[in-house]
């Protein structure tokens, strides 16, 4: 029996590390694959993607990674089967020039200060995992390729406004917000919830912008309830080819 496919899309910065728990909870009932795209605006970065995952999948994502994942289900709304999105809003960039600023510092030899100075925000720190969250957000960052991390950084300053778009999103939906993200509010999470057409939220207490790292237990196990309703297309599909 072929396994349903989950792509998870990582925050800025990150790579597999940010889903271990998740992906070792998954194994042996969804295919994950980890795709961590190269380009410098989301439209191409969603080209990349729809590239990479197979025909039909649902899609999880992390900050940077969420909205992505948001703008794949936008892209390719008859492929993805459910989403899920932690930590990311559907507006617009709040200060572009910031944004650039923060890109031309990666590539201007800055590369560790900025990363030590997201990190300062990416957990709740005095959370049960705040610390070595934090910690691994360094590890991971650091990690990246300095021109990789500085496209990356273009693609968040360039992104546009997709609010209006939301009720066309049709699949089971889970916002997955800790109650201390410092670069999207919860507020966010529980908007996004209500504007897709089969919406729901879930918000973690003492966590911040990386649930699946500062609560991997709790973060799984709304993951789960969610990938439950998003099986049911495809266990549907499967019976009508028996």
């Amino acid at each position: 029996m072929t396994q349903d496919s989950l792509i998870l899309l990582p925050a800025f910065g990150c790579d597999d590390r940010l889903y271990g728990p998740l992906i070792a909870a998954l194994q042996g009932t969804w295919a994950t694959k980890v795709i961590i795209p190269t380009a410098d605006r989301y439209e191409t970065m969603v080209d990349e993607v729809l590239a990479k995952a197979p025909e039909v999948f649902a899609v999880l994502g992390t900050s940077m990674g969420g909205r992505l994942a948001l703008e794949v289900t936008l892209a390719a709304r008859t492929r993805v089967l459910g989403l899920c999105i932690i930590g990311a809003a559907a507006g617009a960039v709040a200060d572009q020039a910031a944004g650039l600023k923060r890109s031309a510092r990666i590539r201007g030899g800055e590369k560790d200060k900025v990363i030590a100075e997201m990190g300062e925000m990416i957990a709740h720190l005095p959370g049960f995992r705040g610390e070595a969250t934090r910690t691994a957000f360094i590890t991971m960052a650091q990690a990246m390729a300095t021109e990789h991390l500085a496209r990356q950084s273009d693609a968040l300053a360039h992104r546009a406004d997709k609010w209006e778009r939301l009720s066309e999103i049709e699949c089971p939906t889970l916002c997955l917000w800790g109650v201390h993200d410092q670069f999207s509010p919860a507020s966010d999470g529980s908007r996004l919830a209500g504007a897709v057409q089969e919406g729901s939220y879930v918000e973690l207490p003492a966590c911040g912008h990386f649930p699946t790292l500062e609560y991997p237990d709790e973060a799984t196990e709304a993951i789960l309830n969610w990938l439950d309703e998003v099986s049911y297309p495809s266990a549907r599909s499967a019976s009508l080819t028996q």
